[in-house]
C-alpha cells in the first residue's frame, strides 16, 4: 500500500488546547492555564471538535485546581502541621495530579483520532 504524504482532510486543532493542558500540568503552570484560558476566550470561531477539547481542558484545569487544593486544606484542618497532614496531603496531590495528566492523554489520543473528549461531556 502507498503512503500518501499528505492528509486526505483539513486538521480540526483540537490537539492544540489539550498540548496546553499537559503542558499546563507538567511544564509550565502558570503560562499554560493563562493560554488554555486564551483559546477558551477566543474559541468562538473554532470548529466545533476544538471548542469542545478547548471547553474540556479548562473545566479540568479548574476541577483539578479545586479538587487537590479542597484536599489539601482538608487535611491540613483535620490534622495541622504534622506528619500525618504532609504524608496524607503529598499522596493526595500525587494520585490525583497523576490522574489528570492520565486524562489529558487519552483527552489527546481522542483529540488526535478527531474525536470529542469523553469526559466532561456535560459541559461541552
Amino acid at each position: 500500500m502507498p503512503y500518501s504524504g499528505s492528509q486526505s482532510k483539513a486538521s480540526s486543532g483540537s490537539v492544540v488546547p489539550v498540548i496546553w493542558y499537559l503542558l499546563n500540568l507538567l511544564a509550565l503552570p502558570v503560562i499554560g492555564f493563562a493560554v488554555l484560558v486564551w483559546l477558551f476566550m477566543g474559541s468562538d470561531q473554532a470548529p466545533s471538535l476544538r471548542r469542545a477539547h478547548t471547553r474540556a481542558a479548562v473545566f479540568m484545569s479548574m476541577i483539578g485546581a479545586v479538587v487537590i487544593f479542597s484536599g489539601v486544606g482538608a487535611f491540613w484542618l483535620l490534622f495541622g502541621n504534622t506528619g500525618n497532614f504532609w504524608t496524607g496531603a503529598i499522596v493526595w496531590a500525587i494520585v490525583l495530579h497523576t490522574s489528570f495528566v492520565l486524562w489529558g492523554i487519552i483527552s489527546l489520543a481522542q483529540a488526535v483520532s478527531d474525536k470529542p473528549p469523553y469526559f466532561p461531556r456535560r459541559f461541552l
